[in-house]
């Protein structure tokens, strides 16, 4: 029987399980391993004779450390979110990056947009999930920037992709400068900020929209982070089985 899993911390409340055994036809193992640190989490992984390994929060760029054939996205990113293990090596993806480039183009095909009008793409974060979603912007070519409570970090990164980076406050500043209609906003900080958050709840209505890695309440557009949580969970069963997932199941355990 084959072993999967997902690491990260927390996890307890994580939809993986259901989502891989609703895809799953086949009789297989998915477990949660919750360890303080990715040396823990690795080594229990590789000790059990698992096959593959979604990666969560905090973990996403951690995990590249052990990853020794990485995908050109999870280069770019340095995060992978997930680990397959293959006699030659250890093989990183990231698939949220695939779910965000899906997410956009229904959000501009639902909003009648595309790149060339302009619109700009504010990603709150600079984490894995962050710079999945500012690379997946950046590949759809929509002007692009993110932003970190911190400039040093974001700027570091968006130096690498070909981006801006700015902090919170300064993101609070341009959405209260720009026409809302010209905006749309992929949130994945896993927490309120006390800036950004208020503003995006009064701006909701007027943004080209927002697309949000959090699926849980309190959050700003819960369905789309169940459509987050769905499109990189088919991405991940493909890379991990091989195989072509069960998707009305699927979408069944996030309620879509």
């Amino acid at each position: 029987m084959k072993k999967f899993a997902l690491i990260g911390n927390p996890i307890s409340h994580s939809k993986s399980p259901a989502l891989f055994h609703a895809a799953y036809s086949e009789e297989s193992k998915y477990d949660l391993i919750e360890k303080d640190t990715i040396e823990e989490s690795v080594e229990r992984l590789q000790q059990g004779g698992y096959t593959a390994s979604n990666v969560t929060a905090p973990f996403k760029e951690e995990a590249m450390r052990y990853v020794t054939e990485p995908s050109k996205v999870c280069k770019a990113l340095q995060a992978t979110n997930l680990l397959l293990f293959k006699e030659d090596g250890t093989y990183g993806y990231n698939t949220d990056y695939l779910a965000v480039r899906r997410l956009l183009r229904e959000v501009m095909t639902a909003k009648k947009v595309t790149p060339q009008d302009g619109f700009v793409v504010i990603v709150a974060g600079c984490g894995g999930a962050g710079k999945a979603a500012a690379l997946a912007a950046k590949d759809e070519n929509l002007n692009t920037l993110i932003t970190n409570r911190t400039e040093e970090k974001a700027a570091a990164f968006a130096t690498t992709i070909g981006i801006k980076a700015v902090t919170n406050p300064m993101a609070c500043k341009l959405l209260n400068t720009l026409e809302p209609a010209n905006v749309l906003v992929i949130y994945t900080l896993p927490q309120k900020d006390e800036l950004l958050y208020p503003l995006l709840l009064n701006l909701s209505t007027k943004l080209i929209g927002i697309i949000e890695a959090n699926y849980k309440n309190p959050c700003l557009n819960p369905t789309t982070g169940r459509k987050w949580l769905l499109y990189q969970a088919v991405e991940g069963f493909r890379l991990m089985t091989g195989m072509e997932p069960n998707l009305a199941s699927m979408r069944e355990v996030v309620s879509l």
